[in-house]
């Protein structure tokens, strides 16, 4: 596990990686590419601490860590909507649903522009939230979507949102016909209300106005992120 949320070198990974026998350059690469908390997998008590110490040497500080103890995101929840009130948040669930979250129970805001698989049958799309239910392998390409995760305290539950698939109706004058803005407005609100709550790269960076949404490879890069947020604040707790 990562002690800090930077991307390591390519470069130094590779230094690292020459003194481990079952590594190699394209592992540092695979490595680099996706350092989102969780450096590497499936190693060994012997093999990790081996792994550990050439990493040191590069001054790459992570923790060994048993992947049993590594938090499990719980199912979500999806969310179409939502109403922001002075102690809750209102979520409304596909059927129409009310579900109330407490601020105060609200720990971790997650927030990115993520690629994901949309996939298609002759002339049928299905968008990300339709294909998650899909069994069989169609025929896929990827594309980037926002997507939204707010996870509770102790990890016990879990509520998700892709942009494209909510209805902002909520920001009342201040919709905008971008997407992407309207986005942008629910994060920071909803760090504004919970402002206890931690932040992953996507959502701090949004709450410091960059220009740009962060933009995560992948779904699993995005989720290994939430994962590791959860396991540095679980610990603390």
């Amino acid at each position: 596990m990562q002690k800090e949320l930077l991307a390591p070198s390519v470069e130094h990974l590779s230094r690292a990686f020459r003194s481990l026998p079952d590594l190699t350059a394209l592992d540092a690469q695979t490595a680099a590419n996706d350092a989102f908390g969780i450096l590497w997998r499936g190693l060994d008590v012997e093999g990790a601490s081996a792994m550990q110490d050439a990493l040191m040497k590069q001054d790459i500080e992570v923790e060994v860590v048993e992947e049993s103890e590594l938090p499990v995101l719980p199912p979500a929840k999806v969310i179409k909507q939502i109403d922001f009130m002075p102690t809750q948040l209102s979520m409304y669930d596909p059927m129409g649903r009310v579900f109330a979250l407490p601020w105060s129970d609200l720990m971790v805001i997650a927030a990115g522009n993520v690629h994901l698989r949309d996939y298609h049958r002759g002339k049928a799309m299905h968008g990300p939230a339709e294909a998650s239910h899909n069994h069989e392998a169609p025929r896929g390409h990827n594309s980037t979507h926002l997507m939204l995760e707010l996870v509770l305290s102790g990890g016990v539950a879990r509520y998700s949102m892709i942009a494209d698939e909510f209805v902002f109706n909520h920001l009342g004058a201040r919709l905008t016909k971008e997407t992407a803005r309207n986005f942008e407005m629910v994060v920071r609100e909803l760090a504004d209300h919970a402002p206890h709550a931690g932040l992953n790269r996507g959502a701090f960076l949004i709450c410091q106005n960059e220009k740009e949404i962060f933009t995560y490879p992948n779904k699993a890069a995005f989720f290994e992120e939430i994962t590791w947020f959860l396991w540095r604040i679980l610990r603390r707790a």
